[in-house]
């Protein structure tokens, strides 16, 4: 492979738009569609992504048996660290905007995949090792371009311009320079961080501090199903603690 490759770091979901026919496009949504779908994927659950409601009582037909058929138990999809508590293997639709508007707009891309900080180094591999050019798109929150969205792109930035990517862009180059490693701690202090809290899902955010880059997982997005980018099973490294912390 050549140093001619780019990386560039987006956000928002119609930002998708740009990048669908030329650009290999990885979706990052920390808190929560990402790292739920990511886990899903990882359980062995045939996972699904909706843009909206009505996307997903679509999916809901394809997907026999989904996670809160007839009710529509969204809230149950929406968290990852209560989808981690399931022992049932049963297929999940996901509707979480914006992290799931996102993929919906990425349909028809050439190329798409998803992830957050659980799978970092195995996104990273997969792509290193392809030809395209990549933009990493951050879900954000309406204008926000969020804490825990800007770390997980700059950390996928800075490991493939480690392996001869080249930030496209002043804009690209500095995000991954201030966020591309900062410890992951401080994305507790965000707003997303503070939305769980008052919301009561502070396990969530236990969670996605405690399983950092510990999945031998890549995920692709195609037709509105997420799934293992290469086949096999899903390889868990452990959860990383942060410094002074155990695991969960």
């Amino acid at each position: 492979m050549t140093s001619s490759r780019k990386v560039r770091i987006d956000a928002f979901p119609d930002s998708a738009f740009r990048y669908l026919h030329r650009w290999t496009i990885v979706c990052v949504d920390v808190i929560t569609s990402g790292t739920t779908a990511v886990t899903a994927v990882a359980q062995g659950r045939r996972t699904f992504a909706a843009g909206d409601v009505a996307e997903a009582f679509r999916l809901a037909h394809v997907a026999e048996g989904t996670l809160g058929e007839g009710s529509m138990r969204f809230d149950v999809a929406q968290s990852p660290a209560a989808l981690a508590r399931r022992s049932d293997r049963r297929p999940l639709v996901l509707v979480d905007p914006p992290g799931t508007r996102l993929l919906a707009n990425c349909r028809g891309g050439r190329d798409v995949y998803v992830a957050c900080l659980r799978n970092v180094t195995a996104t990273v591999e997969l792509l290193a090792g392809r030809g395209h050019d990549v933009v990493l798109l951050g879900a954000g929150e309406g204008a926000d371009f969020r804490c825990e969205d800007k770390m997980a792109t700059a950390r996928l930035g800075a490991s493939l311009v480690a392996r001869g990517f080249v930030p496209d862009g002043h804009e690209t180059a500095d995000t991954i320079k201030r966020w591309g490693a900062t410890d992951t701690a401080l994305l507790g202090w965000g707003r997303s961080a503070e939305h769980l809290r008052r919301s009561g899902h502070s396990d969530d955010l236990e969670f996605v501090l405690g399983h950092v880059d510990d999945l031998d997982l890549a995920c692709r997005y195609v037709d509105g199903e997420i799934a293992p980018a290469r086949p096999g099973p899903a390889a868990v490294r452990g959860p990383l603690p942060l410094e002074g912390e155990a695991a969960i």
